[in-house]
């Protein structure tokens, strides 16, 4: 596979993006609870060696929105919640939304099952994005478990994605991806 491959784009008239905005909904709320998963059991920071790190999210809402998250939490289950998770739940509608309409043009980015676009966000968000802005140390400065629960969690989520934006296309429009031919066999 060349780098013009990578670059190859659908039929215009096979293109569903009104489809791929609404799976794009489910498969970005679904996946949040995929990405909150994987980090059971590899959390991806340590509070550990002098760092007093907390989360992007939080740090975001503080630093660049101005919001204080500790002042709004709330209880479930008799647990404390902080509602700054939700903001996961909105990276990945973004995330979600935004691979689902780039794979109506560019079947490419479903290389792997989606792992390739998990890989490359890694790399954009935590790896450049993240430390540009500050809401994370750079990058040789974090300990390798890091990178292991980022980059498997980032896996598994645009997995998910991909498995979901897949089924519910396919189901919904009766027809496989725009790059598949209409006349190959369909399951």
């Amino acid at each position: 596979m060349n780098l013009k491959d990578l670059f190859q784009t659908t039929d215009p008239s096979r293109r569903r993006y009104g489809v791929a905005f609404f799976v794009g909904i489910i498969g970005g709320i679904m996946s949040a609870f995929v990405k909150w998963g994987a980090e059971v059991p590899l959390p991806p920071r340590t509070f550990t060696g002098g760092r007093n790190e907390f989360n992007p999210p939080y740090l975001f809402l503080r630093d660049y929105l101005g919001i204080d998250p500790t002042s709004t939490v709330y209880t479930f289950s008799e647990h404390i919640i902080n509602p700054v998770m939700i903001t996961h739940i909105i990276f990945s509608l973004v995330f979600a939304i935004g691979y689902c309409v780039v794979a109506e043009v560019f079947p490419k980015v479903k290389l792997w099952q989606g792992a390739m676009a998990g890989l490359l966000a890694t790399l954009f968000v935590h790896g450049i994005s993240f430390p540009l802005l500050h809401l994370t140390p750079p990058l040789s400065e974090l300990p390798a478990h890091e990178y292991i629960s980022e980059i498997l969690g980032h896996v598994f989520w645009f997995w998910a994605i991909e498995l979901i934006r897949r089924d519910l296309r396919n189901r919904i429009t009766k027809q496989p991806d725009a790059e598949v031919p209409l006349n190959a066999p369909f399951r």
